[in-house]
């Protein structure tokens, strides 16, 4: 009997070891990542979410790594315990790169369940044009040490006056159902990365709530948010990019919706507010930032003020609505930014696929595209870049000379939706596949390129470039 105890002991002192740890060394992590975004000179958010575990729920459905053919039905509901959140604190210590014996800390913060474990710590006094690090910190209310961080970096925005090299990528569309590279989410931000991009622009439709897994209720649309950002290359870029987010239709609440309406148990407002919530955003959702003296981009919102699809179109239709449409054009007039680039979650110019009424390039909304391409088209190096459109393009209105540049959803498996084919009255380009935009701009010359997703380049490992625009007139 002796010598059975003496076996047994190391076996129970573990089984009580690995119940302690169990019950007591939880603690909160970053399974759905850290962001940072709305940087400019002197200020920037980092946001977080704290979770029970370490990484997402991946197996729970075998299109969360596997992705969704074509042809499969677009239904089921989104689990909602892919990545719980939990309570606890954080906070953020951050530095200049290159002078890491000053660092700076936020207080520690509560975080709970209201707004779904999530915080944004806004971070002021910042010196432009400067490298940053930072480290968030994670702890269960009331501990003394931290038991989790994660890190990230950041460029602040150039002076007004400051003539350096700029270079930024742009993408829309993406979805669990495109998904292309398991558990690493999409591989194009792992493209995008290797672009050295100093900020990136998200034009919209992060996720739907109305494609495969479907989200018609709160919990349902935040399960997907978080689980979105849990995959790596999605969370990669996000922790090492400054970021700014756009939203559209899918990612508020149904495809081409508009205020008023519901999705489910899901309403306009609720989707409103979960944007807010999820991705790192200041006072408003449409906003403009200055990155030194050749480049200013400007983003527009296309659904908190719009006009239902089904009014008859004319002055009193609209998509901006009446004080951002003024300050858009005031703010662009003013502006003597080299290039400026106008950033809309859809197009202006298009042309669009038939039987659209959601943007600015379809009849529906006419009379306000019209009234944006003739101011658009009167700026000097004034480019627009859109969103939406499952299929990369660059376009030039034949009656303003408007250049329109489509950047073309997250990858090839994103081509839902048909395209409406290339057409010579508009087209300096067209794909009907996908990839990102990437803008270059330094020593007086800017381009445009279009790159694919899909296609890499043997000799240097790199997505080909399927087109290139010279900028500038």
């Amino acid at each position: 009997m002796l010598k059975l105890h003496a076996t047994l002991l190391p076996i129970l002192l573990c089984l009580l070891c690995l119940s302690t740890v169990g019950a007591f060394g939880e603690a909160p992590y970053f399974a759905s990542g850290i962001k940072v975004g709305e940087v400019d000179q002197d200020s920037a958010i980092v946001w977080v979410r704290l979770t029970q575990e370490k990484s997402a729920k991946f197996k729970r459905l075998p299109i969360f790594t596997e992705g969704l053919a074509d042809k499969a039905k677009d239904s089921g509901k989104m689990p909602i315990d892919v990545v719980s959140g939990i309570k606890g604190e954080a906070r953020v210590t951050y530095w200049n790169k290159f002078n890491q014996s000053k660092k700076l800390k936020t207080d520690w913060i509560t975080v709970t369940e209201k707004g779904d474990f999530t915080h944004q710590f806004g971070l002021k006094n910042l010196t432009a044009n400067w490298q940053y690090e930072f480290v968030v910190e994670a702890r269960k209310a009331g501990d003394k040490a931290a038991t989790t961080t994660m890190s990230g970096a950041f460029k602040t925005a150039p002076t007004r006056d400051q003539a350096v090299p700029v270079r930024f990528v742009v993408t829309t569309c993406q979805a669990v159902r495109s998904i292309d590279s398991g558990a690493e989410g999409h591989v194009a931000y792992k493209q995008m990365l290797e672009f050295n991009p100093d900020f990136f622009v998200h034009t919209g439709d992060i996720l739907y709530y109305d494609k495969a897994p479907l989200c018609k209720n709160e919990a349902q649309a935040r399960a997907k948010w978080n689980l979105m950002f849990a995959y790596g290359h999605n969370q990669k870029i996000h922790r090492h990019v400054s970021s700014y987010f756009m939203k559209d239709d899918h990612d508020t609440l149904k495809n081409d919706s508009w205020p008023g309406q519901t999705y489910g148990d899901l309403t306009f407002n609720q989707g409103l507010a979960i944007f807010r919530e999820q991705v790192p955003m200041g006072e408003k959702t449409y906003r403009t930032i200055r990155w030194g003296k050749d480049v200013q981009i400007w983003m527009t919102e296309n659904r908190d003020f719009r006009s239902s699809n089904r009014v008859k179109d004319g002055p009193m239709k609209t998509i901006l609505g009446k004080e951002q449409k003024e300050w858009l054009m005031k703010t662009m007039a003013e502006s003597d930014a080299t290039y400026k680039f106008l950033i809309t979650p859809g197009p202006i110019v298009g042309p669009d696929k038939k039987g659209k009424s959601d943007n600015h390039a379809n009849k529906a909304f006419d009379h306000e595209g019209q009234a944006l391409r003739d101011f658009i088209g009167k700026q000097k190096n004034t480019y627009v870049i859109c969103g939406d459109r499952h299929w990369q393009y660059c376009s030039k209105d034949p009656k303003t000379g408007v250049i329109e540049m489509g950047c073309g959803p997250i990858n090839d498996q994103h081509k839902y939706g048909g395209n409406p084919g290339e057409d010579a009255k508009y087209h300096r380009f067209f794909s009907k596949k996908g990839g990102f935009l990437g803008i270059s701009i330094g020593n007086g010359k800017a381009k445009a390129e279009w790159f694919t997703t899909s296609d890499i380049d043997p000799s240097t490992g790199k997505p080909k470039v399927r087109y290139t625009e010279t900028l500038g007139r």
